[in-house]
């Protein structure tokens, strides 16, 4: 059943959901960086998706999508280098380990009988 609450509801998941992606990349920078806290992996969070969006947007319409996705990742990693103040192999190490967490999260929800939407 989903409940649709208009303009405000749509915020209001919006920041929920902002907050739950940020959670995996602030645990993954806490191993590659000592500049870590919990507002810049919202920073991240939100730059990043920017970033890779734009690039496989614009590489998409010149349909080049492979292009734009691998782009569009060194874009996300060069977001994590600069705000986490890491190296490019750092940046990639937070981008695989929030990945592997973000996943174990889901599957422990999973196991539990919880998902994602029934969260938010």
């Amino acid at each position: 059943m989903h409940i649709h609450l208009g303009v405000i509801g749509d915020v209001i998941f919006f920041f929920i959901a902002w907050i739950i992606i940020s959670i995996p990349i602030w645990l993954s920078a806490k191993f590659f960086s000592s500049k870590d806290s919990f507002g810049k992996a919202l920073i991240a969070s939100l730059a990043s998706v920017l970033i890779f969006e734009i690039i496989v947007g614009i590489f998409d319409f010149i349909h080049l999508h492979l292009i734009g996705l691998i782009l569009g990742f060194i874009g996300m990693l060069g977001v994590f280098k600069a705000i986490f103040d890491v190296g490019w192999l750092g940046a990639l190490g937070i981008a695989i380990l929030s990945f592997i967490i973000a996943f174990v999260i889901i599957a422990l929800l999973a196991i539990i009988g919880l998902s994602i939407p029934l969260l938010i």
